[in-house]
């Protein structure tokens, strides 16, 4: 005999939100679907979450904090790279979360801390602040992006998961005589190791964002070691 279900509080609600977004990422996670997980009617669940667009942003926020962010005493570059690993980590394993981040912005508290560490390390490292919130965001923009492209192509059928599998396939077919430059870079498209690919792209980012540093670095120096005008 079954005994009762536990009794409903915000905590259990959203829990239970990040469980089905766990399952079924975030289309998955309904008011009714969430309902009949905690054996409870949807009405109950109003009580402690005012409407789903509400729930959503609860479960986004529950989701990353359970982000454990880098070493503090890693260089700006590493510490960015093991971010991006943790954070793509996480959202692999709830899919959907990265649409609302790349329409949204960082929304609730917890990617408000990422945000906060991100420009904090990267002015630690050189760059004005004005720089460093334009490269967080393009940072963490890419990084959405490429996470939300793996989710799609993770979706698809056995028959059709081959990343850009349709593009390949009209590619080679265009005359060589024609397209010389894309004969020559059809043999380096990405492949099925989304894996390699998203590290490539990662490096690439990484080292705009040392010359970045870089060249606000020299900009200081300069200023620093300018004649001064009597």
């Amino acid at each position: 005999m079954r005994g009762r279900p536990p009794r409903l509080s915000r905590e259990l609600v959203v829990d239970a939100a990040v469980g089905v977004v766990r399952a079924e990422g975030l289309e998955g996670l309904t008011m009714r679907a969430l309902a009949e997980r905690l054996e409870a009617t949807p009405m109950a669940l109003y009580r402690h979450v005012g409407d789903s667009d509400e729930l959503a942003l609860l479960v986004i926020d529950a989701i990353f904090s359970e982000l454990v962010l880098p070493e503090e005493g890693l260089p700006a570059l590493e510490w960015l790279r093991e971010l991006a690993r943790r954070i793509r980590a996480l959202g692999r394993a709830h899919r959907g979360v990265m649409d609302v981040l790349l329409e949204e912005g960082p929304v609730v508290k917890s990617t408000l801390v990422i945000l906060d560490r991100v420009v904090r390390k990267l002015h630690e490292a050189g760059m004005s602040w004005k720089t460093a919130c334009a490269v967080h965001n393009t940072f963490l923009s890419w990084l959405a992006a490429s996470i939300r492209r793996e989710e799609r192509w993770a979706a698809r059928t056995d028959g059709e998961k081959r990343p850009l599998r349709r593009f390949l396939a009209i590619a080679a077919e265009m005359p060589r005589s024609d397209y010389p430059g894309l004969a020559q870079v059809m043999p380096h498209m990405p492949g099925d190791d989304v894996g390699a690919e998203f590290e490539l792209s990662l490096d690439f980012m990484l080292d705009g964002v040392a010359a970045t540093i870089a060249r606000e670095q020299a900009r200081r120096e300069k200023r620093r070691t300018a004649p001064r005008e009597r």
